[in-house]
């Protein structure tokens, strides 16, 4: 099962150096209003969401890009390149093997094929994008690395392993199924670079007469697509189109391009082929080549009547450069009647475009078949949200901007802001363990929802919303606060564990540290898209006379959500203007709170006398 509390502690012991101790933040007290700092609160924080993997076999930490998807009767299998590289760079020596039967829980299955096991290698470390197939009742792994075969200039080209199960040890055919002269070597024909041909992608659809089709799409800067099929010993080929005898680009190997651009794009590399269903999981309409596109890279999609086209067509942006990774690699798959897609980012502790970790969200195609863009999150799939205001109701946000395609930006550092001016998306957060000591339950961590991987960071220089880039213990301290009971008597004070006694306000439309707070600026209330399922009321007064006014200013109500976070909250509403107040006897107050569309009530009773009466 993934879970995010896990990754989180076996995170801390990868990176934490041995001599590193974690500095326990100290009562203390708030010297100018004479506050004793309460006691510590425990937050519900959420512990699934995104990435869903990153974790390899007895769950220990391990990155994976280039995610792809394969589904097979009730089960989804994910696979993904193990990224082991300790700076940035590549460094890929095999592939990982996960499934699930529901999306949000993932078991780790196999290290399916590792680099030394292919003899036309070039080294071990290359293992590239890839996509498991099952065609004709095999399964396919076809993948990508440098090539040290007669004529390829140790070039990439597309390799094929085999298996008769989707989480078994795939054993490699020992020669490339595509060979990068194929496509034309570096500066001929249709390629650009070494890595023309990378990222084989495969579709498989049936036709009429029942019989099976695999066609394969691939390519760096140049997209190519060509059929496949098995020999008698079930052995993956290329099609000769055209009977000449050799395969080549032209029939054989479709040279591709993205026709209607707007200006400035342009296709990267990652296709990944798709297509609707119906109901009753019949195919139609036109196909869809989702890519990376640009740089740093963005998701697009372009559609077609036929894999084997000359031309796709402009679809649209769908994702811009993710917070944390400079590629994007992602796999559109059905299952259960939804559509869901998925992503790679630098989400996790020291993750960057080299250190990846696979994501994913639920999308909806328009009645007209196009998309919408889709938002990068933090949870995904089955995380949740919550929000943070002051007492005043001002929202916790980070500053609105768009995720710039300039390496140079990277580690992103953005500004922190009160205001409830600002996209809904730029005030949601994700409540985690610390990052500096997950153990300690009333340590969190405070990740933003729509720039997964980013998080309030406090130290002498103010507030921002940052990465944990580099894993040090002095930035997970810095990303890291104690919760406590609200200095205020209600709600929750944060505690910064990289500078003890220093404590988050809100202040003059910003967020910033302070160690001598007002008991209401460092008071924030917590509210997670939970669903409530209880309400208790505490009022001061319940005995009115005849013809007095109902105050309901002395209620003290507190919810329970159904994750079992408790909450003071001030926006509930009352029947109190409906409530007789000129006649005597027993009343019912009714309390209401709504959040994310579920309501709680409780009744008080209240009573109403004559002035003369007494209890």
């Amino acid at each position: 099962m993934k879970m995010k509390k896990v990754l989180a502690g076996l995170l801390t012991l990868a990176m934490l150096p041995v001599s590193a101790g974690i500095m326990e933040p100290q009562s203390v007290q708030a010297a100018q209003d004479g506050i004793t700092v309460p006691t510590e609160k425990v937050l519900t924080k959420s512990t699934m969401g995104n990435p869903f993997l990153g974790f390899g076999e007895d769950g220990e930490l391990a990155y994976g890009g280039d995610p792809s998807i394969l589904v097979d009767g009730d089960t989804v299998y994910a696979y993904v390149g193990h990224d082991t590289a300790p700076g940035e760079y590549y460094q890929i020596p095999e592939y990982y093997c996960y499934s699930s039967k529901d999306l949000v829980n993932w078991k780790y299955e196999n290290m399916i094929m590792n680099m030394k096991s292919v003899n036309w290698r070039v080294d071990n470390n290359t293992a590239w994008a890839a996509q498991v197939m099952k065609f004709k009742g095999k399964y396919y792994l076809l993948f990508c690395t440098t090539a040290n075969w007669p004529g390829q200039n140790r070039e990439h080209c597309i390799g094929v392993a085999e298996c008769d199960t989707p989480d078994g040890d795939f054993v490699p055919v020992q020669e490339p199924l595509i060979l990068s002269s194929q496509t034309g070597l570096t500066g001929q024909m249709g390629a650009s670079s070494a890595w023309s041909d990378i990222d084989p992608t495969g579709w498989v659809e049936t036709d009429e007469n029942g019989e099976e089709h695999l066609y394969i799409t691939w390519g760096n800067v140049n997209t190519y697509s060509c059929e496949a099929d098995v020999d008698a010993d079930g052995h993956l080929y290329v099609i000769d189109q055209d009977k000449d005898g050799q395969v080549t680009l032209g029939e054989d190997i479709k040279y591709q391009t993205v026709t209607g651009y707007p200006s400035g794009w342009n296709y990267t590399e990652a296709p990944w082929i798709y297509r609707r269903q119906d109901e009753d999981g019949n195919y139609y309409g036109k196909y869809y080549m989702f890519f990376a596109a640009g740089w740093r890279e963005q998701m697009a999609y372009a559609t077609a009547d036929s894999i084997m086209t000359d031309t796709w067509e402009w679809g649209g942006e769908l994702m811009p450069p993710t917070a944390t990774s400079n590629t994007n690699h992602e796999a559109v798959f059905d299952f259960n009647g939804k559509t869901y897609f998925v992503y790679h980012n630098g989400q996790l502790t020291r993750g960057s475009g080299y250190r990846r970790s696979a994501c994913i969200t639920e999308i909806e195609f328009n009645e007209d078949g196009s998309l919408d863009p889709i938002l990068e999150t933090s949870t995904g799939l089955s995380g949740f949200t919550s929000t943070i205001t002051d007492t005043q109701g001002v929202a916790v946000a980070h500053e609105k901007f768009v995720n710039p395609t300039a390496d140079s930006e990277y580690p992103l550092k953005r500004g922190m802001l009160m205001t409830n001016d600002g996209e809904e998306e730029d005030a949601l957060w994700e409540l985690e363990e610390g990052k500096s000591n997950p153990d300690n339950d009333a340590y969190v961590s405070i990740q933003s929802y729509n720039k997964p991987g980013l998080y309030i960071s406090a130290d002498e220089n103010g507030v921002i919303l940052t990465p944990d880039a580099d894993g040090a213990a002095a930035t997970r301290e810095k990303i890291t606060f104690r919760s406590l009971e609200g200095f205020a008597g209600y709600g929750t004070t944060f505690e910064s564990v990289y500078m003890p006694g220093y404590y988050l306000v809100s202040e003059d439309g910003d967020l910033k540290l302070s160690r001598n707070p007002d008991a209401e600026s460092c008071t924030f209330l917590v509210d997670s898209d939970s669903a409530p399922s209880d309400v208790s009321v505490l009022k001061t007064k319940r005995l009115y006379t005849v013809g007095s006014k109902l105050n309901v200013d002395d209620m003290r109500v507190t919810v329970t959500y159904e994750n079992g976070d408790k909450e003071r909250v001030t926006n509930y509403t009352t029947n109190a203007d409906e409530i007789d107040m000129s006649t005597t006897g027993r009343k019912k107050l009714t309390v209401t709170y709504e959040a994310n569309g579920e309501t709680v009530s409780k009744d008080v009773t209240i009573r109403v006398v004559e002035e003369s009466q007494t209890w």
